[in-house]
């Protein structure tokens, strides 16, 4: 049997979180609340968790206004895996602006809803079965951890690095550069976010260098780092 489709629902209003979970876990779903969300939260837990939609409320903090959750609802549609997002809101502008679809903001955001509140029940769960099954589902088995690593290691080759070594984890890499210094990609499932990591000068201690929210950041920040070693040898 196919595992149940993941919802995160980010508002920090616990009530009606826990109202829209109860109504959610009833008709089957998998649901995670975010109750706080400020700085990054809203894409680490995304990376953390994989789900299959998130149900979006404004930033907290922003005084009823969407604030900061317009540029998260771009970043969900931007990553390699795009997460459908429902505008779940009781910013009267906000919804309407994101209905008309106009504005770059809005276009970037690219809502699979909008749920105004206070909200109609078979609304939300409507919304929530269309953007659930309008997305591929995350495969988290060992299988696809291992196929996601392999992909990682070929492009790390295809930038210029060498000696490309994988570990048994989930894209955890070490590859050098040009000059031989020693650099590590790895995927840190906690943090829900990639890490860049160099040994530098005597090579005894390592040195962040990056942190990414999506890999093909990452791999960019490694090709800039081979780059970088290329020129300084």
């Amino acid at each position: 049997m196919d595992a149940a489709p993941k919802v995160l629902i980010v508002d920090n209003d616990r009530d009606i979180s826990d109202l829209a979970r109860a109504l959610l876990t009833d008709e089957g779903y998998e649901v995670a609340c975010l109750y706080e969300h400020f700085g990054d939260d809203v894409i680490a837990s995304a990376g953390r968790l994989e789900p299959d939609c998130v149900i979006l409320d404004g930033e907290s903090g922003h005084g009823g206004d969407y604030g900061a959750s317009w540029a998260e609802a771009a970043s969900l549609q931007a990553r390699a895996r795009p997460i459908p997002t429902i505008m779940f809101t009781a910013h009267a502008p906000a919804a309407q602006e994101a209905l008309a679809g106009e504005t770059e903001r809005a276009r970037a955001a690219s809502f699979a809803a909008v749920i105004p509140k206070p909200f109609d029940i078979d609304q939300l769960v409507d919304a929530v079965a269309k953007a659930t099954g309008s997305a591929p589902r995350f495969d988290p088995s060992p299988a696809a951890d291992r196929e996601r690593t392999q992909r990682l290691v070929q492009r790390l080759e295809e930038v210029g690095a060498a000696d490309v070594r994988s570990s048994t984890r989930r894209e955890w890499v070490t590859f050098k550069a040009p000059d031989a210094s020693l650099f590590q990609l790895y995927w840190w499932q906690t943090g829900g976010c990639y890490l860049v990591g160099a040994y530098l000068g005597d090579g005894r201690r390592m040195e962040n260098i990056g942190l990414f929210y999506d890999v093909d950041g990452a791999v960019a920040c490694a090709e800039g780092a081979v780059k970088a070693r290329r020129a300084a040898s």
